[in-house]
Parts: structure tokens; sequence; C-alpha cells
């Protein structure tokens, strides 16, 4: 049940999501920790990524610099769709 979980997780993050396409790196430095942290709430993806983002402090570094990296594409995402909203 494990091993199907996990293969469940992987798929799910190599899917790409609304905010955020992870590579493959990143679901592949990510899923150890998913497994270890997070079994739980397999195999719900945004409630992974939720345990995953309570749980940042027992981040791998890998996971970690995964995380740090989404966090700065959404912020650029976001500060984009502000400048494209201002005209005057």
């Amino acid at each position: 049940m494990r091993k199907l979980s996990a293969i469940a997780f992987i798929l799910a993050l190599s899917a790409p999501l609304p905010a955020v396409a992870y590579t493959q790196e990143e679901v592949d430095a990510c899923t150890p920790d998913a497994v270890r942290l997070c079994q739980h709430v397999f195999p719900s993806i945004n409630r992974v990524v939720l345990c995953l983002a309570q749980n940042k402090r027992q981040l791998g570094p890998a996971c970690t610099l995964a995380f740090s990296r989404a966090r700065s594409v959404i912020v650029a995402r976001e500060n984009t769709a502000d400048v494209q909203k201002t005209k005057y």
C-alpha cells in the first residue's frame, strides 16, 4: 500500500498544477519527505503540498530548494498580474 501511495503521489505531482508546474527533479526531491511526513494525507495533492509546507523545517535540503523555487515562481506571477491590471 505504501508503494502504491508513493507512486500515486509521484504521478499526481508530475501533472502541471495551476499555480506551479513541478519539474521531475522537484518531485524526486520531495517524494521521500512526502512519504515520511505526509503519507496520512495521500492521495490528495493539495493536502500533501500543504502538509509539506507545514513541515518545512523537517524537509530535506533538496525539497526545501524545490519549495523555494515554487514560492519565487508564484510571487513572480502575482507581480506580473498586478502590473498587467494597472492600466491608466
